[in-house]
């Protein structure tokens, strides 16, 4: 019996109906808001909607403002040999008034004229110079008979009545004031942290590539090496410690003097070796340090903010470490009497390897400490400090002769810190493991494109030379020195690095006093140059296609290409060299009768094609090229080849060596995208990943499969796509699960990555223990956000995502108000907010975004749904159509790079329709957007393409190889 009013009217129904009713209501809702946005709208009237054919489309010609030709070298008159540098910077506001954030500074210049002039160029910037003298080796002053300033290349310029004569030593002092107040955190700059609640200010320098003339005039250039004597006047108390001073030398004496009550110290340093002006440093600061002692006797210290100093401590024991390896490897000892290293709460770069004194960000040097108590965080400072310690060698030592030539110093650090850091933590097997996603395929990914460059390239403007220090400097750098050691060897390589060195050092050199060095080493016969040019003058890397004899199953034809990702790419060469896109190639390789991984065959493709004798193999057996993938190269071969590859690593996948498997769905996926290749090759190689317990491969897979995700995912075959990586990653996740204490043990460090990966690919594939764990410990941090984090901090991510998509509004609301207020985990909390399944919440969260007044981005914000799943991107799509005019309104042309980014997932007709219809609705765009609307065109195109050539026998295999599981 129920206690209802039976003397009520209306309909009456049971508890059961009335649940059976209320979820199929919120089923025709939700179906109404996804017709929605699934299904373009559409009116009776057909002829409304503009027809691409007839209507105007967006007119790619335009005219961007060519780049001023940069004239702004300075002459070969004159060359600096000595500086004398005094700097008083103000730190303290309350003291110091309108000086604060000043910097008082006198610079003494000792030059050789080596060609007459009457005219003395010197770099200068965000200074005023009050006085200016010249003075002869006799101390006899030189007049000036005047002074300009040319801002464009920050030229202080002084004219003088007479001639200087060559071969004569003259000296230049200027009295200045500069600042220190330097937005971009580069330069000589002001910052500040807080420490138990007080605002502690220091000062700081980071001058690479051109802003030592920040903090002195300076004959700003790499070439120009001089020695520096460098005076630092400070307060000798801060706001909570004593404040000290560091520059590359030892403080070898202190004065001291009285000013309006304050005790000031003028802390002067030893004089430096021979270097160039931005390898000049200082820091004024209330650190403290530890300190250790070198193999080789000299002082090597860690410093830091008071509170995290015990976390310098594994830096330290590295640093010491890692220098006694470089000096030991390259014969060359560090010649400085001291080493620092300093963390800093707020630093530009990661790391900077001024001369004895090495500037980092803290997060890439403390360990462990907090969220930084991680295998990832150790992993990190044992390679960063490894590539800033090596720079003391390539950079310090031997210097690019100009920015042109900047991958001298950065691709050898970038390949040298995997040396260094695996003879400190060899548990990490950094070449095997770690090497090529962080360099090989990170260096590809840019490189593949028609917008790269090459490793050499011309530069002058102060931007142009930032933009050098990218992948292509430090990553495809090291992946050509991993190359050359492929053909060379080891010892040899090493051997032409010293003798480099050597000839060199404390000079300068560019990219063909390498090669020349290298050529000259005795123990070989290459030209090194002819080889080498091909590889840094210009952009991109080749395709090898091995295809084998029908007539002879014991010889095959290596043909090459330039590769480029999308097959309507070109190369934007036309202010970059080029060498027809031919490349001298060293082609390793072995096949299934002889096995020889160790020392494989080799034949040369000499900017052509290569025969390739295979010798004693069977018709029916495998070959595989490009062992370990040394040569910077992706490889193709015919589909014979492909599924033998397949089924061996199938039947004992440990034959072929774990780079080499990696290589082989790296190249698998890629070239399945290109269109070079069927895309089922790549998911036939991945089957014996349910085997494979080695993190490179898997690594590999998960950092290649996101555009097969986002082919298929609004498919049927998506499914089974899913259930196929589900039951690949369930033995890994079985063996590892989310137990961090087992991969946290010393020697256990690289179980850390795999376990990473194996929950992340297991949780997004939605691995039910998995989703349950995340979800389990999403709601342990629910109820007490402000404790310990119950989630390993490089899972968060994922967990968030997996208890966001899995759970209902309870979770959601939470990621979405802690993200307003928890700088740590905002941006993460952000995205995961995007995994949501329900369209109503996903609306709501782009809706929420277009409010200006919440912070919230709403570029990011759609770019995170339309990424998050297949629901999510046709419900940005649409949200961004019908907001597109407001996105305008808030981001100007930034708002049709939002539209541009859904072109990487239309696979569709519809899809492609919809994207000219906007192209059409918008067709008076500025050019840029219209040549970028174009390519987004040419995208789409390709994934159609892709789709009409894949989607049937992909499907066709998940479904057999499902039917299987």
């Amino acid at each position: 019996m129920t206690s209802y009013d039976t003397k009520k009217n209306g309909c009456f129904v049971t508890r059961t109906s009335a649940i059976l009713i209320t979820v199929l209501v919120a089923a025709v809702l939700v179906a109404a808001v996804l017709m929605a946005y699934y299904i373009p709208e559409s009116t009776c009237d057909e002829t409304s909607a503009p027809d691409p054919t007839d209507a105007p489309m967006p007119n790619p010609v335009y005219d961007p403002e060519p780049e001023e030709e940069f004239d702004g070298r300075l002459p070969d008159t004159l060359v600096p040999y000595h500086y004398l540098v005094k700097l008083r910077p103000y730190l303290d506001e309350a003291k110091d008034g309108e000086k604060w954030k000043t910097n008082e500074g006198e610079v003494t210049m000792y030059i050789t004229c080596v060609k007459n002039t009457r005219e003395i160029k010197v770099h200068h910037d965000k200074m005023e110079i009050h006085t200016w003298a010249v003075t002869d080796e006799d101390g006899k002053d030189v007049t000036v008979e005047s002074k300009e300033i040319d801002a464009k290349y920050n030229w202080f310029i002084m004219h003088t009545a007479e001639d200087l004569q060559a071969g004569t030593n003259y000296s230049i002092k200027l009295t200045y004031t500069g600042t220190i107040d330097q937005s971009d955190v580069r330069g000589f700059y002001y910052s500040e942290y807080t420490e138990d609640g007080v605002t502690v200010p220091f000062a700081a320098s980071h001058f690479e590539p051109t802003r030592a003339r920040d903090a002195f005039p300076s004959f700003d250039e790499p070439q120009l090496k001089a020695t520096f004597d460098t005076i630092l006047v400070h307060r000798d108390m801060g706001v909570t410690y004593n404040r000290i001073a560091l520059s590359n030398m030892p403080n070898y004496k202190n004065d001291t003097f009285e000013e309006d009550g304050d005790t000031w110290v003028e802390a002067h340093f030893n004089t430096t070796v021979k270097m160039s002006t931005y390898l000049n440093c200082y820091v004024f600061a209330e650190f403290i340090c530890k300190e250790g002692v070198a193999d080789k006797g000299y002082q090597f210290r860690t410093w830091s903010r008071p509170s995290v100093i015990n976390a310098t401590e594994y830096s330290l024991d590295v640093g010491i470490e890692q220098t006694k390896f470089f000096e030991d490897l390259f014969g060359i000892d560090y010649d400085l009497p001291k080493m620092d290293f300093v963390a800093l709460t707020e630093f530009a770069p990661g790391a900077m390897e001024n001369w004895g004194l090495v500037l980092y960000r803290e997060s890439r040097m403390l360990y462990p400490i907090g969220d930084l108590d991680t295998p990832a965080t150790k992993k990190g400072v044992a390679m960063i400090v490894g590539h800033e310690l090596l720079h003391q060698w390539f950079g310090n030592y031997v210097t690019m002769e100009w920015w042109d030539h900047i991958w001298l110093n950065e691709g050898f650090a970038s390949y040298f810190q995997h040396s260094a850091a695996d003879h400190s933590e060899p548990q990490y097997d950094f070449f095997n493991q770690i090497f090529l996603e962080d360099e090989t395929y990170s260096a590809m990914a840019v490189d593949q494109l028609g917008t790269s460059r090459p490793m050499v390239t011309p530069v002058g403007w102060y931007d142009d030379i930032r933009s050098l220090f990218d992948r292509i400097s430090y990553e495809k750098g090291a992946a050509i020195i991993i190359m050359m050691k492929g053909f060379l060897g080891e010892e040899l390589m090493l051997e032409c690095f010293r003798n480099y060195l050597n000839e060199y050092l404390f000079d300068n050199a560019h990219t063909d006093d390498l090669w020349q060095s290298m050529t000259d080493t005795p123990g070989h016969d290459y030209n090194m140059k002819l080889i080498m040019d091909t590889w840094t003058l210009q952009m991109g890397f080749p395709v090898v296609s091995i295809n084998r004899h029908t007539e002879d199953h014991t010889k095959a034809t290596a043909d090459q290409e330039h590769y480029l990702l999308y097959p309507f790419d070109e190369p934007q060469d036309d202010d970059y060299t080029n060498m027809g896109y031919k490349w001298y190639v060293p082609l390793s390789y072995t096949h299934q009768t002889e096995q020889n991984f160790d020392t494989p065959s080799m034949v040369w493709m000499n900017k052509d094609s290569a025969d390739v004798p295979l010798g004693d193999i069977d018709e029916d057996h495998w070959y595989l090229a490009n062992i370990n993938q040394t040569a910077y190269i992706r490889v193709n071969y015919d589909l014979e080849n492909w599924r033998r590859l397949a089924q061996q690593l199938i039947t004992s996948f440990e034959v072929i060596p774990m780079r080499s498997r990696s290589h082989l769905l790296d190249d698998a996926f890629h070239l399945g995208r290109s269109l070079l290749l069927d895309h089922v090759i790549a998911l036939e190689l991945m089957e014996y990943l349910r085997h494979e317990d080695q993190y490179r491969p898997w690594d590999t897979v998960y950092n290649d499969y996101s555009y097969t995700i986002t082919m298929l995912w609004r498919s049927s075959t998506y499914g089974m796509f899913e259930s196929y990586l589900r039951y690949l990653i369930s033995p890994s996740y079985d063996d590892l699960g989310w137990d961090f204490e087992y991969t946290y043990l010393e020697g256990n460090e690289i179980e850390y990555y795999r376990q990473l990966t194996t929950l992340r690919v297991a949780c997004y594939f939605n691995h039910i223990e998995c989703t349950n764990n995340a979800t389990m410990l999403y709601h342990e941090w629910m109820e007490n956000p402000d404790g310990e984090h119950p989630i390993d901090p490089n899972m968060r991510s994922s967990a968030y995502c997996s208890a966001v998509r899995h759970g209902g509004y309870v979770e959601w609301e939470f990621a979405y108000n802690r993200q307003f207020t928890d700088s740590d985990e905002g941006s993460r909390l952000r995205s995961a907010l995007a995994c949501s399944r329900d369209p109503y919440t996903l609306l709501r969260y782009m809706e929420e975004s277009m409010d200006t007044s919440n912070g919230l981005s709403a570029s990011s914000t759609i770019g995170y749904v339309r990424t998050a799943s297949g629901l999510g991107y046709n419900l940005a799509w649409q949200f961004t159509m019908d907001n597109f005019d407001a996105l305008q309104t808030r981001y100007g042309n930034g708002a049709y790079d939002i539209v541009w980014d859904f072109a990487d997932g239309m696979n569709s007709d519809d899809e492609l329709a919809g994207l000219n219809s906007f192209g059409a609705k918008y067709y008076d765009m500025p050019g840029e957007e219209a040549e970028k609307f174009y390519e987004a065109v040419d995208k789409a195109t390709t994934n159609i393409q892709w789709v009409d050539r894949n989607m049937v026998a992909m499907k066709d295999f998940l479904s057999e190889v499902t039917s299987r599981m």
